[in-house]
């Protein structure tokens, strides 16, 4: 069976054996778009917690782990800062001592701190951490009448442990914890009113390692008299999953379930991920007045270790508007999509892992957790997916050269692909392709507070060839002029991790990127430079307000590259000026040289423009000696912006 692990940063690539629980959350997860980074303020996506595990946040909210040496059997669980939109992760073995109140569960709250750019939870000083918020309180107000929750698993005994938040209806920032007593039960002196409960308890097997789960959400009124209300996990139900292959054997799984306000207020949810092995339960569902529920569950299985056709499942289920009738599902190969795909790389073995994550398309459901599985490059595996037109694929994949203390990317391949809604049948494909060369940007201007800068992320190497890979591993410089005087700089960073500088005045400003990288990958695109030139006043941006910033590349496209070589000594390409997202940009002209002595020669290609298209296509007529093509691209848009990128080495010639 193919071994899992959850990602971690960009780039983390080490072994989880451990059980994965989140638990609450007060609102759907948020786009979490990588955040920019100034001269004197590193950002990351990944904080190291007290314990030295590892957290990342993912694209779309959800959140990945990677357990500190020698805690790969340690099992997690999630739940909401007070706020109810931070994310605590909480390590099954520092539990007790975090909702006592002897640990301190601000550094501990992963998705705040990532966001400010904290690498490091244990290093920070209590001034550091006044900005971020603790655990809901135990219990509640000190008034009558009291709630009593009696809670049961699913053999109707008293559970090892759980955990019930409670919120009001009419106002969800109004709520906390309950603390369970030795024969699980909790109690709370609450106001009169309506709550909406969510809760989860499980049992514990050896080496804490979760055996079963038993989770749900539930309505209560309290009225003027003691209210007591038993959650019985006798009364939940299995959910699981059959496939045709019988070898087929599960890897791991993720259920969430969420109450959305029908008014579109804020949502409360459950949610539950571990490996294999773990029973689940869902409690049956419950009418609660002003809110409509949602259920999701995906799992992975895979063929067995050793496999002559490694194969994997990627299977997710989702619902609206309340739970299944029934959770036991029944899944046939030929209603699934089913990528065969050859992992490449780009020329040297590299380490690697795919991580995939299915929602509905309607609005996702609940917190998530993204489980990587080890993927080796090269390597080959027939991927299994969910094709419905109600579940959508969020799918990362990496491999590249890791750091073996702190598992951080040295050098290295990724890619992410969003809203992928799969039709049935089966196809094949090569990762990754190429050619690398620079990328547009995602930039944006913002006025904080009456001072304007631009935030920007550059990829130095990138392949839109039929993918949405980038390079990770430079080492460059940036920097911002205006009319020609320079006005910001910033030195020594990976500009794909972002970076923001000072703007000054309208004009014509132009900006400049440029650095290279150590190829342990792959001998390709490790030097890169990328330059435009655009129209800005931004004072046209007022205090508080965002403005996105378009900065297009030039994406070249042929269809006989593969792993970054080519055997096509007469090649057809074509050229397209696109946006960070891969959208065409409509292009007013095009240009492209090649070199074929790593830049110290220049030659230029006659291309066919079509202006109607904004494309423009040639013929690439390669020497016989030649071993890698250097590319040299420039292009205009229709509202006037110019942009010129240079790759040595782009990709090579077999």
């Amino acid at each position: 069976m193919l071994r899992r692990r959850t990602m971690a940063a960009a780039t983390a690539a080490v072994a989880l054996c451990g059980t994965i629980a989140a638990g609450v959350t007060a609102a759907e997860a948020d786009e979490h778009p990588r955040p920019a980074l100034t001269a004197s303020e590193p950002t990351t996506d990944t904080v190291t917690l007290p314990t030295g595990d590892r957290v990342r946040l993912l694209p779309g909210g959800a959140l990945g782990l990677e357990p500190a040496a020698g805690r790969e059997d340690i099992a997690f669980t999630t739940v909401p800062a007070a706020d109810g939109e931070g994310t605590i992760v909480v390590p099954a073995d520092k539990a007790d001592a975090l909702f006592a109140g002897t640990e301190d569960a601000r550094r501990y709250n992963a998705t705040e701190l990532i966001e400010d750019g904290r690498a490091d939870a244990a290093a920070l000083s209590e001034s550091d951490l006044e900005s971020f918020v603790a655990l809901p309180p135990v219990g509640g107000a000190v008034q009558d009448p009291t709630l009593t929750v009696i809670v049961r698993d699913h053999a109707g005994e008293v559970p090892d442990s759980g955990y019930i938040t409670w919120y009001d209806t009419a106002d969800h920032e109004n709520g906390g914890e309950l603390d369970f007593d030795a024969d699980g039960v909790a109690t709370a002196d609450l106001e009169p009113g309506d709550y909406v409960l969510t809760h989860a308890v499980w049992n514990l097997g050896p080496g804490d390692q979760f055996t079963e789960f038993v989770f749900g959400i539930s309505h209560v009124t309290v009225g003027d008299e003691n209210t007591e209300l038993v959650l019985d996990g006798a009364d939940a139900e299995l959910v699981s999953v059959e496939v045709e292959r019988p070898d087929a054997e599960p890897v791991d799984f993720g259920a969430n379930i969420v109450a959305a306000k029908t008014d579109g207020g804020p949502s409360v949810g459950a949610g539950v991920f571990g490996p294999s092995g773990t029973d689940v339960y869902l409690m049956p569902e419950t009418d609660i007045p002003g809110y409509d529920l949602g259920f999701r569950y995906q799992t992975t299985l895979a063929g067995p270790d050793g496999a002559a056709e490694p194969y994997q499942y990627n299977l997710a289920f989702a619902e609206t508007g309340g739970f299944p009738d029934d959770t036991s599902y029944l899944v046939h190969d030929d209603k699934l999509a089913k990528i065969a795909t050859d992992y490449t790389g780009f020329g040297p073995p590299v380490d690697g892992y795919t991580c995939d994550y299915g929602y509905h398309v309607s609005g996702d459901i609940g917190p998530a957790m993204c489980f990587a599985v080890d993927t080796p490059f090269p390597s080959q595996r027939l991927n299994l997916y969910t094709a419905d037109p109600e579940i959508a694929w969020d799918t990362a994949i990496t491999g590249g050269v890791f750091d073996p203390e702190t598992g951080a990317m040295l050098d290295g391949f990724e890619e992410s692909v969003k809203n992928a809604v799969l039709t049935p049948g089966l196809v094949d494909r090569t990762f990754p392709n190429g050619p690398l060369t620079a990328g547009a940007a995602e930039a944006l201007v913002a006025n904080v507070d009456g001072q304007v800068g631009l935030e920007a992320a550059v990829p130095l190497g990138a392949s839109r060839n039929g993918e949405q890979v980038v390079l990770v591993g430079y080492s460059g410089d940036v920097e911002l002029s205006r009319d020609g005087q320079r006005l910001d700089w910033v030195s020594s960073i990976d500009p794909l991790e972002g970076f923001g500088l000072d703007l000054d005045g309208a004009g014509r400003y132009s900006l400049s990127v440029g650095g290279s990288r150590e190829p342990a990958s792959g001998p390709f695109a490790f030097k890169s430079f990328i330059d435009w030139s655009f129209d800005l006043d931004p004072a046209a941006v007022e205090p508080g307000q965002e403005l996105e910033l378009l900065l297009p590349a030039v994406a070249l496209t042929a269809p006989d590259i593969e792993g970054g070589l080519t055997a096509n000594r007469e090649q057809p390409i074509t050229l397209e000026l696109v946006r960070d997202t891969g959208e065409g940009v409509p292009a007013a002209e095009m240009g492209l040289e090649v070199s074929y002595d790593d830049g110290f020669t220049w030659s230029a290609v006659d291309l066919v423009f079509d202006p109607g298209s904004g494309t423009a296509t040639a013929v690439l007529r390669h020497p016989e000696d030649a071993k890698y093509v250097a590319t040299r691209m420039t292009a205009t848009d229709t509202a006037g912006a110019e942009v010129e990128h240079t790759t040595i080495r782009a990709y090579g010639l077999s």
